[in-house]
């Protein structure tokens, strides 16, 4: 089958470092560590396993974070090479293995593709998973599937930016009939935003601000107008297709290109003026939502939120420099990092099915976000597209393989 593979032996590594810094493009090629290329069709590990032909794969973030080789090293041992990348995913199962019962040949599906216990065939399950928090799960290099933290990072099991993959049953999900493909492919990155939110629930009145309007940014917004309704919240976004998205989704105030005067009357804040440097601040947002991974970003955050806030980090925050840390303890501050999903208190399923839900029912009208779509031939379009948003307007970009 078809599929853009990623594998990153040394010489490969430094070769493609070397000429994605001179043209953006050389990040891709059949040089470099991603490829678009042939390759079996993965094996189902068990019989308790289907195979899905894929109908969309997302281009998320994380994903151009690998291509372009800035993913940080730390995430390396949750990877196992060579692997199809793509997370994000709706597709059609094709097969299923002699165990499978809750899942039949012709769903339409999309698939959580954390690689926890259950996954892994890990019994007992560790703490995290036993706890509903498969997030936190102390296994993702263990059990009987090769290391890595969900599909599309790991060797063996394919992936969305692929004709077919493979997945656990307990991770399939059936869509419903009425939903689009494109309202579909969101729920992966809706259930991150869901998982973040009902982590830490926004009080009525309280004031959040989401830092950062692609897809992440986006789809945090719909979750905090979904689960915290009474919540004002303002989004600072960079171009104005954004900002017109973000409007669409409910957010009462955006803010554009990051004036502080505006963050400051947004978020009630007073600013004050060091010997040195940008302001800081006194009052503002009780929650800010990190959805960018810039230190600007992060040294906003610490800014704009007011003493004894939380800031939490959604945005593949990796190595930054230059940012001034004294706001963490001078105003108390609690820094807080989010990633996939999990089940929260208060909520009756977990963040994976629940963002299912609200997209299904309205409530989360995600599917407009999907702005483009490629054919797998076309994946270097694609990636120029969802890393270029500023020239083609991109929010979600899909591959259609």
């Amino acid at each position: 089958m078809k599929a853009v593979v990623f594998a990153a032996p040394i010489p490969t590594y430094i070769l493609t470092k070397l000429a994605g810094a001179v043209s953006p493009g050389l990040f891709l090629g059949p040089h470099a560590c991603t490829r678009l290329t042939q390759v079996d069709a993965p094996a189902l590990p068990g019989d308790r396993w289907v195979r899905i032909r894929t109908r969309l794969g997302g281009v998320c973030g994380s994903d151009l974070a690998i291509v372009t080789l800035s993913a940080s090293p730390s995430t390396s041992p949750l990877s196992s090479f060579p692997f199809v990348l793509g997370h994000e995913n709706v597709g059609d199962v094709v097969e299923i293995g002699a165990g499978v019962r809750g899942v039949t040949i012709g769903q339409r599906v999309v698939v959580n593709p954390l690689l926890a216990c259950i996954a892994r065939g890990i019994e007992p399950p560790c703490a995290g998973c036993a706890a509903g928090l498969p997030s936190r799960c102390e296994h993702f290099t263990d059990g009987a599937l090769a290391p890595g933290m969900m599909i599309g990072t790991t060797r063996g099991l394919g992936g969305s930016w692929g004709e077919s993959f493979v997945a656990h049953e307990s991770q399939v999900l059936p869509v419903p009939d009425g939903m689009t493909d494109e309202a579909a492919l969101m729920v992966e990155p809706f259930a991150c935003a869901v998982h973040a939110i009902r982590a830490d629930l926004p009080a009525a009145g309280e004031r959040a601000l989401v830092i950062g309007a692609g897809s992440i940014g986006l789809v945090t917004l719909a979750a905090l107008r979904a689960l915290a309704p009474a919540a004002h919240v303002t989004v600072l976004a960079r171009h104005g297709f954004q900002e017109e998205a973000a409007r669409k989704l409910g957010a009462e105030t955006v803010v554009r290109g990051g004036s502080f005067a505006e963050l400051a009357k947004a978020g009630g804040t007073r600013l004050l003026q060091p010997i040195l440097g940008p302001p800081i601040g006194v009052g503002g947002f009780d929650r800010t939502y990190v959805c960018v991974s810039g230190a600007g970003a992060v040294g906003n955050a610490l800014r704009f939120t007011r003493a004894g806030g939380v800031v939490t980090l959604l945005g593949n925050v990796t190595t930054l420099a230059g940012i001034d840390w004294s706001p963490v303890w001078l105003k108390e501050l609690t820094l807080r990092g989010s990633v996939t999903y999990g089940r929260h208190a208060g909520a009756s399923t977990d963040a994976f099915r629940e963002a299912l839900d609200l997209i299904a029912t309205g409530r989360a009208p995600l599917g407009p976000l999907v702005t483009h779509t490629f054919p797998l031939a076309e994946v270097g379009k694609a990636l120029a597209a969802a890393s270029g948003k500023k020239g083609s307007g991109s929010i979600k970009v899909a591959l259609r393989p």
